[in-house]
């Protein structure tokens, strides 16, 4: 590494880099080698970087749910504890300061790190400002020298640029959200409330999107209030009523198939008006052959 000294000032960070570094093994891309690739899905979009003799990192949103950055080992280095997470001014920058973004969970592994959803927008925002991201922290076999894996900004904001392409398009549900939905009914009536028809619309954005579902099986039921025929029939009006909202959504009316069964198979007890309310239900299930594959998304 070439330290050009031109102040005391950079003459003092030099040396305080090059003390850091003396003290930990470093796991970090080369600058000429330094990639980000990013994988877009309408399922899920990934930015990551490969870091040399370590594994990789990977910003990782799943329709329906948050951002989360993730350190992926290719064996066990780190220590289960804390790592000091610090967005650091690169060589090339010695006027950047550094910013210590806090302390993070470790566990043992091959999935030592994963951070919450606050955390990986800041520190997306700090490789997108030209920092590089690091991770400190003791491997698990007891060296006295702390690890350092490192990501680089070389190349970023490209990358970034098609991540945030990929967001936008995201579903806003994934199939295990939606893979078995209770949609619930008042008292009596077989209308739902605005609630029920947002999960029965994300349900049919979900199965049009995917041409991995097979069926759906739409299933009505009802409490055990009233007369057990007058149930049964409330129950299939339930479940038709299910069944017509996502035929006027467009999903096929080949891949329904609806059931009814009034007060057979309650799934709490009857006896409270909360377990009443739980058994008014029409549930939706949702089959489908494999879990979606990578492809570009629209």
């Amino acid at each position: 590494m070439k330290i050009i000294i031109k102040s005391p000032v950079n003459w003092l960070f030099g040396l305080m880099l090059l003390g850091t570094q003396a003290l930990a093994t470093q796991y970090t891309p080369a600058m000429d080698k330094s990639d980000w690739q990013v994988n877009s899905s309408i399922f899920l979009c990934e930015l990551r970087q490969e870091v040399p003799f370590y594994g990789a990192a990977s910003f990782y949103h799943k329709a329906g749910e948050r951002l989360a950055l993730q350190l992926q080992a290719e064996t066990p280095r780190l220590k289960t504890g804390k790592a000091r997470l610090t967005a650091r001014a690169p060589v090339w920058r010695p006027h950047m300061k550094n910013i210590e973004l806090g302390l993070v969970s470790v566990t043992q592994g091959l999935l030592p790190v994963s951070l919450n959803d606050q955390l990986s927008n800041r520190a997306l925002t700090e490789l997108h400002g030209g920092r590089e991201l690091v991770f400190t922290r003791y491997p698990w076999y007891g060296a006295v020298e702390s690890s350092q894996v490192a990501l680089s900004p070389i190349k970023f904001q490209p990358a970034y640029q098609q991540f945030l392409k990929c967001l936008s398009g995201l579903l806003p549900v994934n199939y295990d959200q939606i893979a078995k939905t209770s949609v619930y009914f008042p008292s009596s009536g077989d209308d739902f409330p605005l609630s029920e028809k947002r999960k029965l619309t994300n349900i049919a954005i979900y199965i049009l999107a995917d041409p991995k579902v097979t069926h759906l099986y739409i299933d009505g039921h009802t409490d055990s209030k009233g007369i057990r025929d007058e149930n049964l029939e409330l129950s299939k009006r339930r479940a038709e009523s299910v069944a017509e909202f996502l035929k006027r959504a467009g999903v096929p009316e080949d891949k329904f198939t609806v059931r009814w069964h009034g007060e057979r198979y309650p799934v709490v007890s009857n006896q409270s008006r909360t377990g009443r309310a739980q058994n008014r239900r029409v549930t939706v299930r949702v089959d489908r052959e494999v879990q979606p594959e990578m492809a570009s998304a629209p």
